[in-house]
């Protein structure tokens, strides 16, 4: 087999990622301020969790900690792996001023300046059109695919398909919290129901588990190791402190340790045995 079809494009283009929930339910609340108070208060954040990154509560509490912040700063808080506070908490203060004088939100501001006058839903649909699509999700799906000599194509990303479902209303997209109705209404009869009615799934692998078992001995080896702590871009305690949150079930780290883990990897691989440390 040399050629696929992948699904990419249709989450952005008919609003089928469940974030968009909180997009639309956040614009709501904005509009009415008095209950963007009440949920934006401090003590839904003193209610106990689950771990699990997708239980219902932890995801009502994420959602509630920003609501006070702009719509653009909350929705880079939302899809961040590390918000702008434990950025902050992680980095040396050597490395901090070597960074340059720019804010990430830049780059979303850019692109999202040119859909602002769309309904929220649509407009941040769009903004991740242009943006996580083309620089992550196409991206690791080009590198992966070419590696093994495979040739990914994406119908919905057909210039036609795209117009079309750029202009489309956000009736037609997502309505009553759910997203892809105009996909579900044209193609639903021809997928079994257990199928075109469930909820979204994604590719995610039980990061959370391994890193309080297989990767734990990794995990301590590589980042809280001497070679990346000579580097000097985290605090050894910061980092010390996700790792022994996680693996004491206080907390679930998991997408943070595995960002950490793989850029230090990285480094080791690319910049170390070619003799440089920046």
């Amino acid at each position: 087999m040399t050629v696929a079809l992948s699904g990419d494009g249709g989450d952005e283009l008919f609003a089928g990622y469940p974030r968009y929930k909180a997009v639309a339910l956040a614009a709501t609340l904005d509009r009415t301020w008095p209950l963007r108070s009440v949920f934006g208060h401090r003590v839904w954040q003193r209610l106990p969790a689950p771990t699990r990154v997708k239980s219902p509560l932890r995801r009502f509490k994420r959602f509630c900690e920003v609501l006070r912040t702009p719509p653009l700063r909350r929705y880079l808080d939302w899809i961040g792996i590390f918000r702008e506070g434990q950025r902050a908490a992680l980095y040396t203060d050597e490395f901090v001023h070597q960074l340059p004088d720019a804010d990430p939100l830049l780059f979303l501001e850019s692109e999202f300046a040119r859909v602002r006058n769309r309904d929220p839903v649509t407009a941040f649909s769009l903004m991740d059109l242009v943006t996580y699509l083309p620089c992550d999700l196409m991206t690791k799906v080009d590198i992966a695919s070419m590696a093994h000599s495979l040739e990914c194509r994406q119908p919905f990303l057909d210039y036609r398909v795209v117009e079309f479902a750029a202009g489309l209303p956000v009736r037609w997209k997502y309505r009553y919290g759910r997203g892809k109705r105009i996909l579900r209404a044209a193609f639903g009869d021809l997928l079994p129901r257990a199928i075109w009615t469930r909820g979204k799934m994604g590719f995610g692998v039980p990061l959370e588990y391994w890193f309080r078992h297989e990767l734990k001995p990794l995990t301590h080896d590589v980042l809280l190791g001497a070679t990346a702590q000579a580097r000097g871009y985290f605090r050894r305690e910061a980092v010390q402190e996700l790792v022994a949150e996680h693996e004491s079930g206080r907390g679930n780290h998991s997408y943070r340790l595995w960002a950490l883990l793989v850029l230090e990897l990285w480094m080791q691989r690319w910049l170390d045995s070619h003799g440089r440390t920046r």
